[in-house]
Formats: structure tokens, sequence, C-alpha cells
């Protein structure tokens, strides 16, 4: 085994009136570590989350007059926990000091010491009315710029010749290998926010070129949230959060983790999009009426996106024409990838109405989805119940029920074609140190969803059937156990699986935290996942086992107020039937962070082997 070595040596200046006091900075970090490293398989977009942790650490959440869905977006508390807290106000009348909440059942000290950096106790005079004075008197102006390149250079920067370009005119970026991002917004409390974000990503040309503009991606949005009958209003870029995220969903959701609580969404419903990702959002308008118990929401989007589009179509005004592929990665660096940009129209409609009670929520919606051109793959065994065309629609319901220690929750989607999707699950606490979760879900070989983010083995949400159990043990408050285990199947064939397949995955971890200065965990996860067998000498392709085992050490230690160090070891092997072979990773690094209080300079040293 070749071992590598590499000192990386971040250096990040940081206006001191931007996030505040060095401590606040180290809480928003450890924060979203924590968040980040239990979701590490899941490619997400943290920028929500982060707006939303960094407001509530500046003007943190008043326990006594939050509702429902401010607690649960900020991805610490559980829905059985957010019940615990509403109810113990409810009984007891306002909180009266933070430390109250080591009275509330099944909410246990470690999640008490994170929650309590970004919530108070007030007198609950949030929901005074909005008047235009008292917004321009007390409304925000943030302004954020960044700029970062990467010190070695890019294989599509690296110096060609003129012939080979010529051959070859998509083996060099247009563009320098700088990324630029800004972004700017007006907010007044939670209930306002308008602003833009732009950005251009390394290799993208910047005000030349195909981008005389400028920036290669804008967004923008206005919100507006409890104004009267209006619960939430956005114009623009938004995103739209729809019960277990089955019929729709999209923006920030969590897959497998060591974290079994995020086997379940807390859909948001419209919220404004603030991002880069230049697919996953809504353009348009969005708005959600209460009255009641009772919510309606109204969606409309129209956009363009990247697209392969067939060479062989006939390019007449009257002709649809048609496409093979999406392109997802949003990057515009060469004339191909020029070529692809905005070349395919997109408009999705929707509806939602939903009946909330205390102990219940009940929701049903429909959405609506036609491109400007088909969807036209090429033929294969494992593709031919993917969706074709130009039309597609879902239709779903889904349910919420919390009751005492009990929460139990699932949606149902059915698409155009007639397929069936379901997911449903819950979580029972049977003593404040002690959770255990199960999850059930079945997607059709022919399930043909919209915008669709639920719990999958899968990137493509059909062809699946799994049962996800676990629990979450806690037998001391320095000591937390969390064990699940995962069985999958795949009805159909899928790519590189030439047969029907199934596969489990398991996964332990033990948190140690003695204090606030030292914090360790082990853990350990081991997958089987099918794909066809790689012995050479086979005739018909046999589909095999693929194994996978990962080891884990992590520690993180605070030795001054200023300097902590922070340390990895992970261990790795993997093996695929007919491969005589076994392959070995392993990756170490170490961390120096220092953020002295005096200066509002960071420093952060890597030293990484693998």
């Amino acid at each position: 085994m070749r071992a590598r070595q590499k000192i990386l040596l971040p250096i990040l200046f940081f206006c001191s009136c931007c996030i505040g006091q060095t401590d606040q900075r180290d809480i928003l970090e450890q924060s979203i570590e924590l968040i980040a490293e239990v979701n590490e398989d899941a490619e997400v977009d943290y920028t929500t989350l982060i707006d939303a942790l960094t407001y509530h650490l500046e003007r943190p959440l008043n326990l006594n007059s939050a509702t429902r869905d401010e607690l649960l977006s900020l991805e610490i508390l559980t829905e059985i926990q957010v019940n615990r807290i509403l109810s113990h106000r409810s009984e007891y009348g306002r909180f009266i000091a933070i430390e109250e909440l080591q009275a509330v059942a099944e909410l246990p000290w470690n999640v008490i010491v994170v929650l309590r950096n970004f919530t108070q106790v007030g007198r609950g005079l949030d929901d005074l009315s909005i008047t235009f004075s008292e917004i321009r008197k007390n409304g925000e102006h943030e302004l954020f710029l960044r700029s970062d390149r990467i010190i070695e250079q890019l294989k599509g920067a690296s110096p060609i010749s003129d012939e080979e370009l010529e051959e070859n005119p998509n083996r060099r970026f247009l563009g320098d290998q700088w990324r630029y991002y800004t972004r700017y917004r007006f907010r007044y409390q939670n209930r306002i926010s308008i602003g833009f974000t732009a950005e251009k990503d390394p290799g993208e040309e910047f005000f030349k070129g195909s981008r005389k503009d400028g920036f290669d991606f804008y967004s923008a949005h206005a919100y507006a949230r409890e104004i009267g009958t209006v619960d939430r209003l956005a114009i623009g870029d938004f995103q739209v959060q729809m019960g277990q995220g089955l019929t729709q969903w999209s923006g920030l959701g969590f897959g497998k983790s060591a974290n079994l609580f995020t086997i379940k969404r807390n859909a948001r419903g419209v919220v404004p999009y603030r991002s880069v990702d230049e697919n996953n959002f809504l353009r348009g308008a969005a708005v959600t009426l209460k009255r009641d118990q009772f919510y309606l929401t109204l969606f409309g989007s129209s956009k363009r996106r990247d697209a392969n589009i067939l060479t062989g179509d006939t390019l007449e005004p009257e002709e649809v024409g048609s496409f093979s592929a999406l392109q997802i990665n949003g990057f515009h660096r060469t004339p191909r990838e020029i070529a692809d940009k905005n070349t395919l129209g997109e408009k999705i409609a929707g509806a939602e109405l939903k009946w909330v009670s205390d102990a219940l929520t009940i929701g049903v919606r429909g959405v609506a989805l036609r491109l400007d051109k088909e969807l036209d793959i090429t033929p294969s065994d494992y593709n031919q119940f993917f969706f074709t065309g130009n039309e597609n629609h879902a239709v779903g319901a889904d349910y919420d029920y919390v009751k005492g220690n009990l929460n139990l929750f699932g949606e149902i989607t059915r698409t155009a074609n007639g397929a069936i999707g379901f997911v449903n699950g819950g979580y029972l606490v049977l003593d404040p140190r002690l959770t255990i979760a199960a999850l059930q879900r079945n997607y059709a070989k022919d399930f043909q969803p919209i915008y669709s983010l639920p719990i999958s083995e899968s990137s493509r949400i059909a062809n699946e059937r799994g049962l996800m159990m676990g629990l979450v043990a806690r037998p001391d408050v320095k000591w937390t156990v969390t064990a699940w285990m995962d069985r999958f199947s795949f009805p159909w064939l899928r790519f590189l699986t030439d047969s029907p397949s199934q596969g489990f995955e398991v996964l332990g971890q033990v948190n140690y935290r003695p204090n606030k200065k030292v914090e360790a965990y082990f853990r350990y996860r081991y997958r089987q996942r099918p794909r066809n067998s790689s012995d050479e000498e086979l005739i018909i392709d046999r589909v095999g086992e693929t194994d996978q085992t990962n080891y884990r050490l992590n520690t993180r230690f605070v030795i001054t107020e200023g300097l902590s160090l922070r340390s990895r070891i992970e261990l790795t092997d993997f093996t695929r039937e007919g491969n005589a072979t076994t392959s070995y990773g392993m990756l170490m690094y170490q961390d120096i962070i220092f953020r002295p209080k005096e200066f509002p300079i960071d420093l952060s040293i890597r030293y990484a082997l693998f």
C-alpha cells in the first residue's frame, strides 16, 4: 500500500463583526460539524441550516413563543422532544430560566447543552405586528464576499499546445481557477428576507466570453411570513418541502447516518432559496395561507435547466426536441458544458392542504411537471421503467402522529403512470435513556417522482424495498451508543446489477464526552451491496456481493480558550466477489485550530496521511 502525505494550510480571515466572539464561532462550527459528520455520505448544501443557526446564535429563539416549525428548523430536536417542550410550556406556563429545560421529559443533557446556545427565555412578545417604520429601524443588512482557489493547478487549467486545443477544445477551461461568491440579504427578524446570491465556479469565465454579465449563476428572492392569514409568501427563488419528501422535496435532506433521528423528514414548507445549487430549487412564486388548523400551499415555478440535447433533433420551432440526461453539477467551464447550459425549460406547479392539531398532522398534495423537450434515454434492460417524455405528475398524502413517547409518520405517493411509493416509520422512547426507531419503505420499480428526497439506499427513488431498525442508548451523561441495521432489496435490475438483488448495512457508534473540552467517538460501519461479478472467466454476468468495512476513531481536545486539536484515524477494506484481492485504505489527520480572541483571524493547519 502506498501512502501519500499532504499538509493543508488554509488560513481563514473573518471580520469580528460578522459572527461575533470566538466562542460563538466555535459553537456554530461545532454544531455544523456534528450535523455534517453524522451525515457525511449525503451530498447536501448546508447554506440554509448555517443561516438558521447563525441567526439564532446571535438572536436566540424565544422558548416562550417558538413554534414547532421553528424548533425543528434547528435540526437539533426530534419531533417527540419538540412536543415535550411545547407540552411543558402549555402545562406549566412560560419558561422562567433556560435551566428549566432539564425538567422537560425525554430531553437528554447533551441535547440541552447544544440547544441552550440557540435559545433563550423571553416574555413571549415576539409576535408584535409589523410596521414599515419598525422594519426600517430594526432590519439588518448582510453582505458576504468570498474568493478562493486551489493552490495546485487544475487539470483543465494546465497548458496544452494549440494543436491539442484545436483537436479537443474541451480539454481546457475557458476561465481562471478562482471561485467568486457574493451574497446580500436584508432581513427583519425571521419574518422578512430579501436578497440575492451570485457565484462563479473555478474554470468558468468572468465578465468575458460566454459570461459578459459577470457571474455564472444568479439567484434572488423576496420572502415574508406570518402576515395576517398569509403564513408564507415567496417570490423569486424558493424551495418547497412537504411530508416525508416522497411527493415534493427540494433542499436539505439527510440520509442514513450516525444520527438515527434523520430517518424522519421535518418539512419546512415554503422557504427562501439562498444557496448556489444551480438545479435543486424552484423559481416563481409560492404562498401558504392559514385559517384555524388548515394550511393551504400553492406554488408555481418556471426555469431553465442544463441538459444534454440530442444532436439529431430537428430544430424547427414546432418540434418539441429531446434530451438524453440532465446535467446537475452546475459547471460551465468548457464549450461542451456551456452548450448544455439552460437548454431545457421546466415548469412545475403544485398544491397542498394540511390539517394540523397538537397530536396529528395530515396533508394531501399534488405536483405537476412539464418540460419543453422530451427525455429520450438509450433503452436497456435496467432502465425500461425510467421516466421518459415531457410530462409527469404525482399525488400523495402523509401523516405525522406524536403522542407521549411515540412518533409515527409516513407518506404514500402515486405517479402519473400509476406506480406507488410509500414510507412508514416511527420512534418510541422506552426510557429517557433508550429510544428505538424503525423505517419501512417500498418504491415500485416503475415509480417516477418529480422532486423527491425520502430515505433511500439509491440516488434514484424507485425499485427499492427496505426495513431499517435501530436504537439510541444513553447509559450515562458522558456516553451515547447508536446502532442500526438496514436490509434492502431491489426487485428489478439496476445499473451494473443484472438481476434482482439485495443487501444490508449496519452501523454502530459510541460517543464519549466527559466534559466540554474533550470529545471522542468510535464508529463501525459495514455495507454489503450487490453488483455484477468481476470474474472475467464468466460468460454471463453473475450478480455477486461487494463488502466494505469502515473503522473510525475521532477525537477533539480544547487545549486553551483559543487553541484546539482534532484528530482522526480511519481504516477501510473493500472486497468484490470475483476479485481475489481485498483493497485496503487508511486515513490519518491532525488538525490544529487557533482562534485568538484578540485578533479577527483564524488559523487552521491540517497534516494528513492517506
